[in-house]
């Protein structure tokens, strides 16, 4: 499904940062009579004094308990809402050369402060990590999958192919050795090398994620132990009575080393409610993941025959070779891209009633999909699809958290926690495009205020028209 990946990926280049904008505060850092965000329960706590001490959270009260101490940093929350950093649980950050010098710094505006990138080089991704973990590149903490394993038919470049069981187990094996915090399995992956995949990441003790393939049902993949499923991927396919004749088919396309996507007319005359409800169950309780990405498929719908072009202003945050890649999808693929949107968009909202655990994920940078900008839009259409605010806001954070195991120092506002923290103008329980409204962002204690936000966002700017112009 993933668009951007049908280019041959090359490796990053990690240069010198020219991002200067972000300085450390003397002294801690105060946040006076702000509303925060309770993310877990869904509220709001109204009139609370926030200090951070270095990267912590030191205190976090009810305003009049706190005595403010002299050389602290103030900031005047009054009419302020104070959420956690957001997560953007599916990117992609090493194509083109420099991408991630320019996607990083947006992300970062956008109050995007964890990110978990799903194909990739291994060097280069683990590079990146690294420098992000270092601080000598601005952008959210990452972790990272690197080249995702599939099998000997694979139409996805750089993917990691596998062709025999001592190949599968060699993959894992070495992937968790390179620096990977999971290992990303892709459609093509024949059936018995899935397995093997599953059986191994279980032993090596590292996670396994990513699309359902061609030759495995979402109901299998589930029992296997696959902590997350992307895009939908034959999720949509586990509804239909015709399941069996889809998953044929599907088999000859990887058989002809090309994807394939499900036609949703059929989706729906075959939807078997018995078996949609059976299969949500069965990730309710093998808590297997969702990321849905349904922005990918709505702004498909951008590149299909008859759309009307648009004036889209955050083009310039684009390299060229980006924008002529977006051009260069077949309107026909993006038109059925397009279509399966609605489809998608129902079974989220299924999907979510029946408790299944939900995270939120872009896919950047497919077609019209953006660092940071289009985070905000993917929760937009999650609350469309059938979420609440408060439950598409934990799909960016503390559902993050949790699905990666670092609820102990992230994904909500608490005392002890680390200051990754974004202020906003308004309420987001109220309107969840509230996120959008960002007054400052917070990153590991350091403050950046809205004027060093736009110094990020104008220099990515300049150096994405550098890129290739």
């Amino acid at each position: 499904m993933t668009l951007m990946l049908r280019t041959a990926l090359v490796a990053l280049t990690l240069s010198a940062s020219p991002w200067n904008v972000v300085h450390a505060q003397n002294g801690p850092l105060v946040i006076e009579h702000v509303a925060v965000i309770d993310v877990i329960a869904g509220r709001v706590q109204p009139d609370m004094t926030v200090e951070i001490r270095g990267r912590a959270i030191a205190t976090l009260s009810a305003s009049g308990r706190v005595q403010v101490h002299g050389g602290a940093t103030r900031i005047d929350g009054r009419g302020k809402y104070l959420i956690p950093g957001l997560w953007d649980m599916h990117v992609h950050l090493t194509w083109p050369p420099g991408a991630a010098q320019v996607a990083l710094p947006i992300m970062v505006a956008n109050g995007v402060l964890g990110a978990r990138d799903m194909h990739g080089l291994l060097e280069p991704v683990v590079a990146l990590k690294q420098a992000l973990a270092n601080g000598s590149q601005i952008g959210p903490r990452l972790f990272v999958a690197g080249p995702a394993v599939d099998g000997p038919n694979s139409y996805l470049p750089a993917s990691r192919v596998v062709r025999t069981t001592d190949e599968a187990r060699e993959a894992v094996q070495q992937l968790r050795a390179g620096g990977v915090d999971f290992i990303k399995v892709y459609s093509s992956l024949p059936r018995e090398l899935y397995f093997v995949v599953a059986s191994e990441a279980k032993k090596e003790g590292i996670p396994f994620v990513g699309h359902v393939p061609y030759a495995v049902t979402a109901a299998e993949a589930s029992d296997a132990g696959q902590r997350s499923m992307e895009h939908l991927t034959e999720v949509d396919v586990g509804t239909s009575s015709e399941e069996d004749q889809i998953k044929a088919e599907e088999a000859q396309a990887m058989d002809q080393r090309r994807g394939s996507i499900p036609d949703p007319s059929r989706l729906r005359a075959t939807y078997d409610s018995a078996k949609a409800v059976a299969l949500f169950e069965r990730f309710r309780r093998n808590q297997t993941w969702q990321v849905p990405t349904l922005l990918v498929l709505h702004q498909a719908g951008r590149l299909a025959p008859g759309a009307l072009p648009m004036d889209d202003s955050l083009l310039t945050y684009m390299s060229k070779a980006v924008r002529e890649f977006w051009q260069s999808i077949p309107p026909e693929l993006a038109a059925r891209m397009a279509a399966l949107y609605l489809f998608h968009a129902d079974l989220v909202g299924l999907i979510n009633r029946a408790g299944v655990p939900m995270l939120a994920g872009t896919d950047c940078p497919n077609p019209y999909v953006y660092p940071g900008f289009s985070l905000h839009d993917e929760l937009g259409l999650l609350v469309q699809a059938g979420l609440t605010p408060a439950e598409a806001l934990r799909a960016a954070t503390i559902n993050a958290a949790r699905f990666l195991g670092v609820t102990d120092s992230l994904g909500n506002v608490a005392m002890g926690k680390v200051a990754d923290l974004v202020l906003l103008d308004a309420n987001p329980l109220d309107d969840i495009a509230n996120t959008k409204r960002i007054r400052a962002v917070i990153q590991g204690g350091r403050l950046l205020d809205r004027r060093a936000l736009d110094r990020l966002l104008g220099q990515a700017k300049t150096l994405a028209a550098a890129e290739g112009n």
